[in-house]
């Protein structure tokens, strides 16, 4: 191990804590460097994404530092993931979030070639480790790519263009992998699992004595725009009641929308296309690739469907501007169907529309109820929170697009399926 201290580099506070790990960091680096006879002299831990971490990851690092080769010194960068067993239904191998998913990948060689313009890190190692955890020791891709640049409407409409020639393709000829342990049906998936960790909501109270303007007073608005406002009568209350009524009656018809998926042409999907998980080029060329890290939720699902989860958690999770959102909820759409196209998928585009509208529609089983919260929690307080308000006014504007997509995506259904 030529200069490397031992004793200091393997204490209490690092996730290297035996030789075994030195063992994978060597190994992996001199994958990295093509190099078989790379000796590292120096490396530094750093601990990331410590908010953002999905119940079935314990732990994301950034391992770097430097190597000589024959006498030259090279500096070099790895991630060490660390996946963990969780609840039970993660064991299940068809659960959108099966703990094992993505080390069953990397096994597999999958990502090696996929088609399109997108590609994943690269995969040196999978350890096995003591605290019954599974290390994937991979490529750090961050610094071949724009991952701080504020994304504005082309960069949405380029992602969206390669998920369309990505999708494309396994519509036009791709073979479809048929691993056990790729999630069947992500979105049905996902569902149940709203229906079984969402906060329980009761129906708002209704209250008397409003205003002129529909208000209580001292009561304030919450931001869903004029044209809620004024239907719902716009009190907090009113208002909440409004989007409660929609929400249980379209819970209600979820399981039979659920299924019209399944009559979707099929096309392999990442299905976690948050900001963080996206890595854009440095430099925007014909041959440009779009980096995607984070394959855990990967699924066989319905042409659309995916771009309605690169549209959903992004403009909720705030990745979109407020004055983008509509241009964004369109132009990624456009974007999407020219890259279905530039792979030489010919079909009726309302199919991916409707992909596209449940998906982002389906969303509300988890942020409806949330927000309910939010609002009972505001209408309570004793003293006012702007900060709760902003996000009550943000997430309402999400929901009436959630809303607005639920009632396209049923002309869609009459349309494509008959479906009343």
């Amino acid at each position: 191990m030529g200069s490397i201290n031992k004793k200091e580099q393997l204490g209490e506070t690092s996730i290297l804590q035996s030789s075994e790990d030195v063992e994978y960091l060597v190994h992996s680096v001199q994958k990295l460097l093509e190099e078989p006879d790379a000796v590292i002299q120096s490396w530094e831990v750093e601990r990331i994404n410590l908010e953002l971490l999905n119940f079935t990851t314990s732990g994301i690092y950034r391992i770097r530092g430097t190597a000589t080769i024959v006498g030259a010194s090279l500096s070099w960068s790895l991630i060490l993931k660390c996946i963990k067993p969780d609840s039970a239904e993660k064991e299940d191998v068809t659960y959108h979030n099966y703990w094992k998913r993505e080390a069953e990948i990397f096994s597999s060689g999958l990502l090696d070639h996929l088609p399109g313009r997108i590609i994943a890190p690269r995969c040196f190692a999978i350890q096995d480790r003591p605290d019954h955890t599974i290390g994937l020791w991979m490529e750090d891709v961050s610094r071949h790519s724009r991952f701080d640049h504020v994304w504005h409407l082309d960069d949405w409409g380029w992602i969206a263009e390669r998920l369309g020639e990505f999708h494309g393709a396994y519509l036009t000829g791709t073979s479809l992998p048929q691993q056990e342990w790729i999630c069947p049906y992500w979105l049905k998936s996902w569902v149940r699992g709203c229906r079984q960790y969402a906060p329980s909501i009761q129906e708002p109270k209704l209250e008397s004595g409003h205003g002129v303007d529909g208000t209580r007073a001292g009561e304030r608005h919450i931001g869903i725009g004029d044209s809620q406002r004024n239907a719902s009568g716009g009190s907090k209350q009113e208002q909440a009641h409004s989007i409660w009524q929609w929400f249980n009656q379209y819970s209600e018809q979820m399981d039979k929308i659920l299924i019209t998926l399944e009559q979707l042409p099929r096309v392999l999907s990442h299905q976690d296309l948050g900001k963080g998980n996206i890595f854009l080029p440095s430099e925007r060329l014909d041959d440009s690739v779009l980096t995607l890290i984070d394959w855990q939720f990967m699924s066989i699902s319905g042409v659309g469907e995916e771009l309605g989860k690169l549209f959903g958690v992004n403009a909720s999770f705030g990745h979109i501007s407020a004055e983008d959102i509509s241009a964004v909820k369109e132009e990624v759409f456009d974007r999407y169907v020219d890259g279905l196209r530039t792979a030489g998928w010919m079909g009726d585009e309302r199919v991916a529309r409707y992909g596209y509208c449940v998906a982002v529609a389906a969303r509300s089983m988890w942020e409806v109820p949330e927000w309910l919260k939010w609002v009972e929690q505001s209408c309570t307080a004793s003293d006012i929170n702007e900060e709760l308000d902003q996000k009550i006014s943000t997430r309402a504007r999400i929901i009436t697009i959630q809303k607005e997509m639920s009632f396209e995506a049923a002309e869609l259904a009459h349309a494509l399926f008959n479906q009343e």
